[in-house]
């Protein structure tokens, strides 16, 4: 009996936070090692939440070890209302865990475009991210000063504090950089960086090479390997932020695409009038019509326009 009232007053004194937790658990394991109490604290050190693993497995897991290794003794009255608090708190507890161990694996801030939608981003320097259609990002804000890198899927033109080391990753390549400007735009197997000011480092995945280019170079990569680095007017590098697209022999299919991006349109064609063949010209973004004419009268094919789709097709060029 004696022993129980001693348990019962170091189980109030720490609730009431008159003693720490460090020594509730040396003295309760001197005077009751049965502690309903101590046996929840002592469950506190193994809790963890892999980022794995969904917040409801890591609920039933907590719940589990709470409830693990019952006694099968009766417990006093007295003691089942400390342990109801108990347990309430080692919940709280490992909830505290959870949530801050769950927050830190996914603290990314992901900023994606839709087709037709260009996004001014900011970053946590004050570098500024232009964001083309059907594009995305992902970055730490809780890293960035530490390490300036983010993620790119699709295309982007940069504008970069000066500062440490700043690298875009993508699939096919990664861009370094100190304090400049440039445009990055992977598309399928094909990656594109333009310098515009300053110096940039693309360094080729999976090889690792890497080759610096100046301002008004272009440097070009397909299927990871270089391919070549051609010479353009800084002014024409970022001409896709006012809507404007300017192309110099590429394939015609990959201008559809664009089409298809920035008007959010499905384009219909047959793969033998338009294959292997290569364009020039631009066309803008805020004429639907007017820039198939563009793309089309030249390479004599004809066009129709159905609503969210384009039939395009060989022969003398008509307006819809």
């Amino acid at each position: 009996m004696h022993q129980n009232q001693n348990t019962n007053q170091h189980e109030s004194a720490w609730l009431n936070g008159e003693i720490s937790t460090e020594e509730f658990l040396q003295k309760a394991h001197s005077i009751d090692s049965d502690s309903v109490l101590l046996k929840a604290l002592s469950k506190t050190s193994g809790f963890d939440a892999p980022s794995k693993k969904t917040k409801h497995n890591a609920w039933a897991e907590l719940e589990k070890k709470i409830s693990e290794e019952k006694s099968q003794k009766v417990i006093p009255l007295y003691r089942s209302y400390w342990m109801g608090i108990a347990a309430s708190l080692i919940l709280a507890i490992g909830a505290f865990f959870i949530f801050k161990q769950s927050s830190t694996s996914t603290n990314q801030t992901i900023i994606a475009t839709s087709l037709a939608e260009v996004q001014t981003v900011y970053l946590p320097d004050s570098s500024i991210v232009y964001l083309n259609a059907g594009s995305k990002i992902s970055f730490s804000e809780r890293q960035w000063q530490e390490e300036r890198t983010l993620e790119l899927s699709g295309e982007a033109f940069f504008e970069v504090k000066k500062g440490s080391d700043f690298t875009v990753e993508t699939n096919l390549g990664d861009v370094v950089v100190l304090g400049t400007s440039f445009n990055v735009k992977e598309r399928k197997d094909i990656l594109e960086v333009a310098c515009k000011t300053g110096k940039v480092k693309v360094i080729i995945k999976p090889s690792g090479d890497y080759q610096i280019i100046t301002p008004g170079q272009i440097l070009t990569t397909k299927g990871g390997k270089f391919k070549n680095v051609s010479t353009i007017s800084p002014s024409y590098i970022d001409n896709w932020r006012t809507g404007d697209f300017d192309f110099e022999s590429v394939m015609l299919t990959e201008v559809f695409e664009e089409l298809e991006r920035q008007y959010d349109v499905n384009l219909e064609y047959d793969l033998n009038d338009i294959q292997d063949r290569p364009y020039t010209g631009y066309f803008n973004n805020k004429n639907l019509t007017e820039a198939l004419q563009l793309v089309c009268n030249p390479m004599g094919l004809n066009f129709k326009i159905e609503e969210k789709k384009v039939k395009i097709m060989s022969g003398s060029v008509q307006t819809p």
